[in-house]
């Protein structure tokens, strides 16, 4: 109706401006009623010859009658004939005069309405142009006023898609499946399957190769997927690394346990990212609708609490959401909780297990560990609120804390006598990843007065493999500085012997799971070997972990173990029974 109306003015516009403007109207028009030129002569010729003829017949009898006298007439008649032409020329002057009044009456106002006509003339034809001009600027602000309403148009569908659609990759995102597959959910027949998935250790990447690089990883990981699931489903960006997939009409269980698969198989080949190739993967939580909920957002709250566990029981899996798993996350947000006033509230507390030369059974160092007593939860085990440090980025503060405090203890001993002894204290990749890590460890040697290479900082294994070319510089500068370093759980990742030679570590710690099967496996026997005749040919001390048995001690001793460690020697101590330790006889052949 709105453009039909503008149409309908544009036309009445037009017309009015092709209208032929009106001729002046004739100035006989404007002459008085009944006025004729012939007629008004005629009429006062008329008059003239009337009072001439009665002037002459009255006149003539009249001095007929009174004069007799011929010459007397004579003189008169004369008179009389100049009277007459006087008296005739005034007539003739007032007639004529009056009708020239007249007409000059009537000039003077066919003059004024001349003139009258030409200014409305002129002011109709200003009126005219200003019409023009106005109907053409009306017609240009008509376009622009559709161009305007075709550009609302465009960017409402713009934010539109902006809403519902994440701007990195151009995934549905959270609102999206909030609002549009919450409705399709509720309408749709049969069993669905959410996928909540979260790539591992994006965090690192992140931070070591710069967030420009962890955009690209996260729209190459969507392409992937969204060419894996090929219409099957519908793949949405929840946040950062998180992803969810929707899996409608699925049959049952195996159905989605497939898919999964198919996901974690897809990134077992590595990533292409700036010419260089990058392997991830995945921690995938499952929740079924309408098993584990009728609403989208508790179907993604369940499936996020199984992705958690997936994490815990190992990165690179998927675990089904059961209600079990419901209790386990709330113990974990209930540890975040109250961790992060622990700290202030100096609930933790460091114990130290000793290391045992198995030359001569002397102790050779400490390794700190950390523990929490917590007044609302009690005795927290560091299985339990280690992996929720790191998760939530207390790691940070929390390691500074032990790195400081295990440094304050040495030096305490140290000022005992006891100047050989070496502190061992295990280190994150987030701490590492720390703009400032190096500055920090230097700097509380310093401050403590401690010798550098009485201080040992472990890894773990995998922490190499997965980040070591953006943490080999820090190491590099930590060693040339004498700092130690340890390769901890040595043999739980896919690292070669060979690699060893690559990387700046001084020390190697043998994981328990091979010590508890060496008595008994005899292939287990021959890698410790392995690993004990390399670290030495390479020049690194070798340390096992978790020895419990007094044969698994004369086992390791005959390999040529350098040192020992686990409740067979000594459980993990705190400083002032650490101090008592240090005083008795070496011993290593009974279970403190």
């Amino acid at each position: 109706m709105r453009h039909k109306k503008e149409h309908q003015n544009k036309d009445k516009l037009a017309a009015f401006g092709h209208r032929q403007v009106p001729e002046l109207i004739p100035l006989e028009s404007e002459l008085p009623e009944g006025f004729n030129p012939r007629r008004t002569a005629l009429r006062i010729a008329g008059i003239y010859m009337g009072i001439g003829g009665v002037w002459i017949l009255l006149s003539d009898r009249l001095l007929e009658m009174m004069v007799s006298d011929p010459r007397l007439l004579g003189d008169i008649s004369v008179g009389k004939g100049w009277f007459f032409v006087l008296m005739t020329g005034g007539l003739l002057y007032l007639l004529i005069s009056q009708t020239l009044m007249r007409i000059r009456k009537t000039e003077e106002r066919l003059q004024s309405a001349y003139r009258e006509r030409v200014l409305a003339h002129e002011e109709l034809e200003q009126a005219y142009e200003e019409i023009t001009a106005t109907e053409e600027e009306l017609r240009m602000q008509y376009e622009q006023m559709e161009e305007q309403q075709q550009l609302i148009l465009d960017n409402e569908k713009k934010l539109e898609h902006l809403a519902y659609h994440d701007a990195l990759t151009g995934m549905p995102n959270k609102l999206a499946l909030l609002e549009r597959a919450s409705a399709s959910l509720r309408t749709g027949k049969g069993r669905s399957a959410l996928l909540f998935m979260d790539i591992d250790n994006f965090k690192y990447i992140n931070d070591t190769m710069g967030h420009d690089f962890g955009d690209e990883l996260i729209v190459e990981a969507c392409r992937r997927l969204d060419a894996l699931l090929n219409g099957q489903g519908t793949l949405y960006q929840f946040g950062g690394d998180e992803f969810l997939i929707l899996l409608p009409g699925i049959g049952d269980q195996a159905a989605a346990e497939a898919i999964v698969e198919r996901v974690l198989g897809c990134f077992r080949n590595p990533l292409t990212i700036r010419g260089s190739q990058f392997h991830i993967g995945f921690s995938i939580g499952i929740s079924l609708y309408p098993e584990h909920g009728k609403e989208m957002m508790e179907l993604v709250k369940r499936a996020d609490i199984a992705m958690y566990r997936a994490k815990e029981t190992g990165k690179g899996g998927a675990v089904f959401y059961d209600e079990s798993l419901k209790d386990r996350f709330t113990e974990r947000m209930a540890i975040e909780k109250h961790m992060h006033q622990a700290l202030s509230r100096e609930e933790f507390y460091l114990v130290y297990q000793p290391q045992y030369r198995t030359d001569d059974g002397t102790i050779n160092g400490l390794e700190a560990l950390a523990r929490w007593n917590s007044p609302v939860l009690g005795e927290v085990s560091p299985l339990r609120f280690i992996r929720v440090a790191e998760d939530s980025h207390l790691v940070i503060p929390l390691g500074t804390w032990v790195l400081r405090s295990a440094c304050r203890v040495l030096r305490r001993l140290r000022d005992r006598g006891h100047r050989e002894l070496i502190m061992s204290v295990n280190v994150s990749l987030l701490q590492l990843m720390h703009n400032e890590f190096c500055e920090l460890v230097l700097d509380t040697l310093e401050e403590f007065g401690l010798p550098a290479d009485r201080l040992e900082l472990e890894l773990t294994e995998s922490l190499f493999i997965e980040s070591y070319e953006a943490l080999a510089p820090k190491l590099d500068r930590l060693r040339e500085a004498r700092v130690r370093i340890a390769l901890d759980d040595f043999g739980t990742g896919y690292s070669s012997l060979g690699c060893l030679t690559k990387l700046p570590i001084t020390t190697l710690k043998i994981d328990k799971s091979f010590i508890d099967s060496v008595l008994t496996n005899g292939r287990q026997e021959v890698l410790v070997e392995m690993i004990i005749g390399a670290g030495k040919r390479i020049g690194m001390a070798t340390v096992a972990e978790g020895v419990e048995e007094e044969e698994q001690l004369t086992l390791l001793r005959r390999l040529g173990c350098d040192l020992v460690q686990g409740f067979l020697c000594s459980r993990p101590l705190p400083e002032e029974e650490v101090v008592a330790l240090l005083t008795e006889p070496a011993k290593t052949d009974q279970d403190e």
